[in-house]
């Protein structure tokens, strides 16, 4: 019995030696045989589709805390044929602790990383390359296998390819530092750019002891400089590791808010500068910012904005709420440039934005937007209750509608811009409700005493991919008629040129006089706008004319000539005539003007005006 026993003694401490000895002999291969190493790493790191390939020398330095170094690693994904790698790294270096391991934890004392490289591209499916799992990932669960407690990257860039999107993005981190531990804060620094602007961020967070902690509150801490844009979050999150509960404010201000599209994905026009702060939640994949208060230009605005990121593509919700807006500070939609408040034209003397909007811009993300606001701000024309919806579905962006008051009047706009294509196909529909024209000419003042509405209703069709191009390129139709109005009769007589009259109610009184209508109809055709008719019926006279607009160059011709129904000894009886470009107009009287005595009446042209009939062939 005693022999059996110490025989299976022998037998197992023989065995022990054997493996004691060959465990020795695979830590001494792995500590001085680089071709060991390599391949050791390799094998443990590799799955099915992530590919580890290590071309460089590897270097180990044994301890309690052993040092790897790994020189030239390129990383792929074999379910991906380009690109080749989704990265690269010059070198490589972790420093591990051997102790931790006994609690769980991999705990790295410093991780240096140099000249990494990612190459990364989203497919039209939106399947990513730097996915290497086909198990999808519980997004209320965040994982921690890994605490690092230094951290350094120089030299690093990326590039990042969203075929969806058709957008490419590019970034350097010239240098990241971060540090942190079990029992101290982790902070982090880097210094970068980011779509060629410079991107600078500052963060600060709690320990990896509180990180797991349920009972009490996660802090954070960001500072974002993304060019001259500002970005800060202060707060905390509960249950970081499970299902978080954030509750941070969010504050941003820079000088454009269109900036911010690389950032956020959402495609937001031009802007003046800009300051904005709120609440920012998460609610399952959906980011929340509410209860949010700023600034736009001279615009205030508060409201609720809805983001999901994880839907193809990106989707947003806003609800937005001004108490007073300037109606300059929303020109970027039209392709105004709202920084410059005082440049009422472009360097080429020209009225007509001629600035491209980005059509790649409005295939990035799909959603709705709401604008209100009750005091308008407008230097031309006094505007009230601005309600604007708008809805962006790949690609098409529409306007449904946008309408805002003009004393008891109010203008309806519809647009449909087709983005999908280019250039963009583009309609639009502008319907005038019962305006007042005293309250539209508000600068001359017997204008002012004129009453009645006008009514009338564009529609156009054009393309291009700036405002300039869709009016120079448009088709369509446009009226604006009034009835039973009245008109001072100063303004009449002066534009019959009637001096006899005129100098009348000068001396002793302006009276206004009935307007039994006034009809404008306009065709459009390959941009220029050609009056049908152009006529003015009043009780004193007959104002017709002719009239074309080039939207192409912004000239445009208009003659009209008066018929009074009465006569008058000092009638200078000729056609008024006004050419030039939109910003620079010219006033001309036709040379062949005849001081008459008699009263230069043409029958034809006063009497029988039907002007139920001219409204409905305008209306038609």
């Amino acid at each position: 019995m005693n022999f059996k026993l110490i025989t299976i003694t022998r037998i197992l401490l023989v065995i022990l030696l054997i493996g004691f000895f060959a465990f020795g002999s695979i830590l001494l291969s792995f500590g001085y045989s680089n071709t060991v190493r390599t391949r050791f790493i390799e094998t443990i790191v590799n799955t099915e589709k992530l590919k580890l390939d290590i071309k460089g020398e590897t270097f180990l330095e044994i301890g309690w805390q052993p040092e790897l170094t790994l020189n030239n690693i390129s990383i792929k994904n074999t379910a991906w044929a380009k690109p080749v790698n989704v990265a690269q790294i010059d070198q490589l270096s972790l420093k591990i602790s051997i102790l931790r391991l006994f609690d769980g934890d991999i705990f790295i004392n410093d991780l240096s990383i140099s000249k990494p490289k990612l190459f990364l591209l989203k497919n039209k499916k939106g399947d990513a390359n730097w996915n290497f799992s086909d198990r999808k990932a519980d997004s209320n669960v965040l994982e921690l296998p890994v605490i690092l407690e230094n951290v350094h990257i120089i030299s690093g860039g990326f590039q990042y390819y969203d075929e969806i999107r058709d957008m490419n993005f590019e970034g350097e981190i010239d240098v990241l530092k971060g540090s942190g531990g079990w029992q101290l804060p982790i902070i982090l620094e880097s210094k970068g750019s980011y779509q060629h602007k410079t991107l600078n961020l500052q963060a600060s967070a709690g320990s990896y002891s509180e990180l797991r902690s349920v009972k009490k509150p996660y802090p954070v801490k960001l500072n974002m400089a993304f060019g001259k844009t500002e970005i800060a979050i202060r707060g905390t999150v509960s249950n970081p590791l499970q299902v978080p509960d954030l509750k941070l404010n969010l504050s941003i201000k820079g000088p454009d808010i269109s900036e911010l599209f690389p950032l956020t994905g959402i495609p937001l026009p031009p802007s003046p500068a800009y300051k904005i702060a709120g609440n920012l939640s998460r609610h399952d994949t959906t980011w929340r910012f509410d209860h949010f208060k700023g600034e736009i230009g001279q615009s205030d605005l508060q409201g609720t904005v809805l983001i999901n990121p994880k839907l193809e593509p990106l989707h947003f919700d806003m609800d937005l709420f001004a108490k007073t807006l300037d109606l300059a500070d929303l020109s970027g939609f039209i392709g105004g440039e709202p920084n410059l408040p005082n440049q009422i034209d472009t360097e080429d003397d020209s009225l007509i934005p001629d600035h491209h909007f980005n059509l790649k811009q409005l295939r990035a993300a799909n959603g709705k937007a709401r604008l209100r606001a009750t005091n308008i701000i407008n230097k031309d024309v006094p505007l009230t209750n601005f309600d604007g919806k708008l809805s962006l579905n790949n690609g098409v962006l529409k306007f449904e509608p946008v309408t805002f008051g003009i004393d008891e009047g109010r203008v309806d706009l519809w647009m449909s811009a087709y983005g999908s294509v280019d250039p963009a196909e583009v309609d639009i529909q502008i319907q005038v409700i019962d305006l007042s024209l005293s309250k539209l000419i508000r600068k001359v003042n017997d204008i002012e005493k004129t009453l009645g509405n006008i009514n009338g209703k564009l529609k156009i069709k054009g393309s291009g991919n700036s405002l300039k191009d869709i009016l120079s390129s448009s088709n369509g139709e446009a009226y604006l008629v009034q009835v039973d109005g009245k008109i001072s009769a100063l303004i009449v007589e002066l534009i019959g040129l009637d001096i006899f009259q005129a100098l009348g109610f000068y001396i002793l009184g302006d009276i206004q006089i009935p307007i039994y209508c006034a009809v404008v109809d306009v065709d459009i055709k390959n941009g220029i706008a050609q009056a049908k008719t152009l006529l003015l019926n009043t009780q004193d006279s007959v104002i017709r004319g002719n009239s074309h607009l080039s939207f192409k160059n912004e000239t445009f011709e208009l003659a009209i000539t008066p018929y009074p129904r009465d006569f008058s000894p000092l009638t200078l009886r000729s056609t008024l005539n006004f050419s030039g470009t939109i910003l620079n107009p010219k006033f001309s009287i036709n040379p062949l003007s005849t001081l008459m005595m008699l009263p230069p009446i043409d029958i034809g042209q006063v009497q029988n005006i039907d002007c139920q009939k001219m409204i409905r062939q305008a209306k038609d």
